[in-house]
């Protein structure tokens, strides 16, 4: 079922004094290459420029258990191109301390071509509750935007008529480090298959205690491999745990701007990045070889086992031939100040949104830290 949605300049964001005709439907595996070259032609705004692309396969999924996704793709009716998209991806995580169906909207993006023509976002949205959203789900959906993508923000966050409600929750910082050999210290082993359960179980009681942290179930951690998944014991107890996730296979992060001045330099900066331990930065068209450090807890998010919990999983990264390792976290959280003082790492900045859907009023308690992983973002 596709949604048409006329576009006028009398709307007052075209940018061009003709009509455009738009349709939306969902996007199946014959629009796979152009869900591809959407994602590759159109780079997240900001200072640094990248876009998140999904090679081979447009339409893949994390392989995570009890993930669905849905990808509205908008068309423009005249050319019949693809100049628009937007994903809508829902997993079980941990909301007000309850395991809950969480939505998460991603990947919107809007060709050059047609940006500035806000119908093409409220039918999109439109499409996206009509295609995606099921009464199991939370009446709410997870959202993140770069703090410096202002022209996302300004449009999004406005309040316009016929879009769906945005409600700032928290700010969210996330950790570019150098993989870097090191020993790690006593007791931080990588994990076996037979430690899984003990792990998912140790998870499950440590990240309930915040918003929007991700499931982690025995099968998950199998997504990520046992191999890659490292475990702080203390008198046989687990007391902290980290995956080390290659998402390369089916997405990338590609380089596509820097700030003028961080062109001219980055030749050198990347000579004396290890020296100053900040991680490489790619050329202009090549991926970040980047691994995410995904399921990290800590038994009473103690920092005191944070760090060297870190450090090891920086080690496995380098091992594993990775250029950087990311970490996200809850800019309010103490763990912040400490990974700075301790690592030195590239910060980016993000805004996390709830998207109140269909009218929807409710949203989820404040009171918690929001700890989404950035691997799933």
């Amino acid at each position: 079922m596709a949604f048409p949605s006329a576009i006028r300049c009398g709307e007052g964001h075209c940018s061009k004094c003709s009509d455009v005709s738009v349709s939306f439907d969902v996007a199946t595996l014959a629009d796979e290459a152009e869900v591809r070259r959407l994602l590759r032609e159109n780079p997240i705004g900001g200072r640094y420029a990248m876009s998140m692309e999904r090679e081979p396969n447009g339409l893949a999924g994390t392989g995570l258990p009890g993930e669905r996704k849905t990808i509205i793709l908008a068309r423009d009716d005249n050319t019949g191109a693809a100049i628009g998209l937007c994903e809508r991806v829902v997993r079980p995580a941990y909301v007000d301390g309850e395991r809950r169906l969480l939505p998460y909207l991603g990947a919107l993006r809007i060709a050059a071509s047609h940006r500035h023509r806000i119908g093409i976002l409220k039918g999109g949205f439109r499409a996206v509750h009509e295609h995606g959203v099921r009464p199991d789900e939370l009446p709410f959906a997870l959202t993140s935007i770069m703090s410096d993508n202002m022209p996302a923000r300004r449009i999004l966050t406005a309040g316009l008529a016929s879009l769906p409600r945005y409600e700032r929750i928290s700010d969210y910082v996330t950790f570019v480090f150098p993989p870097r050999r090191r020993r790690p210290a006593d007791g931080i082993v990588r994990a076996v298959d037979t430690d899984l359960i003990d792990v998912a179980e140790f998870l499950r009681r440590t990240l309930s205690r915040h918003q929007c942290t991700p499931v982690c179930s025995e099968a998950a951690l199998r997504v990520i491999g046992a191999e890659n998944v490292l475990v702080s014991r203390a008198k046989g107890e687990i007391t902290g745990c980290v995956g080390v996730w290659d998402q390369s296979a089916f997405k990338q992060t590609v380089a596509r701007g820097y700030p003028t001045a961080m062109s001219i330099v980055r030749p050198l900066l990347n000579v004396v990045a290890p020296l100053i331990g900040k991680p490489r930065l790619p050329a202009i068209g090549a991926p970040l070889r980047l691994v995410y450090l995904s399921a990290l807890a800590i038994k009473a998010d103690r920092t005191d086992g944070l760090l060297p919990l870190l450090a090891a999983a920086l080690d496995l990264a380098a091992m594993r031939g990775a250029g950087a390792a990311a970490f996200g976290l809850d800019a309010r959280h103490p763990w912040v100040t400490a990974i700075r003082r301790a690592f030195a790492a590239i910060e980016y900045r993000t805004e996390l949104y709830c998207v109140l859907e269909g009218g929807r009023r409710r949203a989820p308690g404040s009171d918690r830290l929001t700890m989404p992983d950035v691997a799933l973002l």
